[in-house]
């Protein structure tokens, strides 16, 4: 079963959907960036999600031959998780989006990065990282890799710099392995990503 840390959540991230959503007290999703709750975000429909918050927008669609599960992801607090064919309950790697609003402590992308590592550090004081580039459509997402966090699990996060919001595409997985097989999926994600109002046209 994985863990989710609140806001964005524990072990896969805090988020708010249309529809009515309670953050799950018995499951947790990693939390990254802890922020006002944003705007409602929308969902999209099939593998597009999109998500909204004060200052703009932005959607993705999720790996071609993963499940995107609403259902869990309300369950979790999240608008939708993505995980492989088969159950959630046994999924070795799993990917979410979340979206965050720049305010005081989390202008840049930089404060926002600094204050998710500090929040990894303290609860897991064993954990490494590593920084690196994910080039994707004329643009290049900062990526985070996270080893040894929320019970041994290896965590990569793209974060994607706009003008009001910062977007985040996060894969986690229980294993390292399970963690790099699953890079070119989040490089694919990143391909389909829209802002602004190219983004609203995905609903």
């Amino acid at each position: 079963m994985f863990v989710v840390r609140q806001l964005c959540l524990r072990r896969w991230l805090f988020m708010n959907c249309l529809f009515a959503i309670v953050v799950a007290a018995a499951l947790t999703l990693p939390a990254f960036s802890q922020q006002p709750k944003p705007k409602p975000a929308t969902s999209g429909q099939g593998h597009t999600i999109v998500l909204e918050s004060d200052g703009g927008s932005f959607a993705i669609e999720g790996p071609k031959d993963w499940i995107a599960d609403r259902k869990v992801g309300r369950r979790l607090g999240v608008c939708c998780v993505y995980y492989p064919k088969g159950s959630w309950d046994t999924a070795e790697t799993v990917m979410y989006p979340n979206i965050v609003t720049k305010g005081p402590g989390k202008a840049t992308l930089q404060e926002l990065m600094d204050s998710d590592l500090a929040k990894f550090r303290k609860d897991n004081p064993g954990m490494t990282y590593v920084d690196g580039d994910m080039p994707f459509k004329n643009r290049t997402a900062k990526v985070r890799y996270f080893h040894g966090v929320n019970q041994g699990s290896s965590e990569a996060v793209a974060y994607i710099d706009e003008e009001k919001i910062m977007a985040l595409v996060v894969l986690s997985s229980k294993t390292e392995k399970g963690l790099t097989d699953a890079l070119p999926l989040l490089l694919g994600v990143l391909e389909t990503y829209r802002s602004g109002v190219t983004a609203m046209n995905a609903k």
